[in-house]
């Protein structure tokens, strides 16, 4: 997967995720549906994953174990990050009433993305 391939799929992906944020807030979903979070979550952590690799620094191929740390350590920056971000100012849109439980949920399911965005890495392989 070619450089310019990673970020096209982060442009995509980042797309989709803010149409998907506008249908869910214009339709009140993230109340309605309690789970509506979770794919959004999910292709987050994929692009943050993404984003991480994009981000690589220096010439040559990576090692799959080099690609694995990049994509878990970028993935945990970005979710976290995210997590506070709604945290701070107040746009958690919590439904199941567990802002602990949610936040767990939404940091495991960034990681499942960022380990699908790994997965497609380590498939396809990545050249700078």
């Amino acid at each position: 997967m070619a450089r310019t391939d990673l970020l096209r799929l982060v442009f995509y992906t980042a797309i989709i995720i803010a149409l998907l944020h506008v249908f869910a807030v214009a339709f009140f979903l993230y109340g309605f549906i309690w789970w509506f979070d979770i794919p959004l979550h999910f292709l987050g952590g994929f692009c943050a994953g993404m984003i991480s690799l994009w981000l690589l620094p220096g010439k040559g191929t990576v090692s799959i174990f080099q690609a694995f740390l990049i994509v878990s350590f970028g993935t945990i920056l970005f979710g976290v990050l995210w997590e506070v971000f709604e945290y701070f100012f107040n746009i958690t849109y919590n439904a199941l009433s567990n802002y602990k439980f949610d936040t767990v949920k939404d940091l495991l399911t960034d990681v499942g993305g960022g380990l699908f965005a790994y997965l497609c890495f380590s498939l396809k392989g990545y050249t700078r």
